[in-house]
């Protein structure tokens, strides 16, 4: 029987994902296999949560054209583009 706190221990873990290592070891893969989906998608992901957007969105738009109707995929798109647009937003605000 589950407990509440195994469900606490479950974030825990999720939040202590090395994205650093993520992305290094999903770039290999792309290094042999440029086409592979998966290492994609996790690219994108891993450059999303290391804070950069460019990055993110260019691997997970070419994620996308191997498989356009994932939605892990179209919803880390608009995660991304929102994170873009509200830095370009403060970028202009500062000036």
């Amino acid at each position: 029987m589950p407990t509440s706190q195994s469900g606490a221990t479950c974030l825990l873990q999720a939040e202590l994902v090395n994205y650093e290592r993520v992305k290094e070891y999903c770039l290999k893969v792309l290094k042999k296999e440029g086409e592979n989906f998966k290492a994609l998608y996790r690219s994108g992901v891993a450059f999303y949560h290391l804070g950069d957007y460019d990055k993110a969105l260019y691997y997970l738009k070419e994620a996308r054209t191997r498989q356009p109707t994932d939605t892990n995929v179209i919803r880390y798109i608009q995660l991304t583009e929102m994170k873009l647009s509200r830095c370009s937003q403060r970028e202009k605000e500062a000036m």
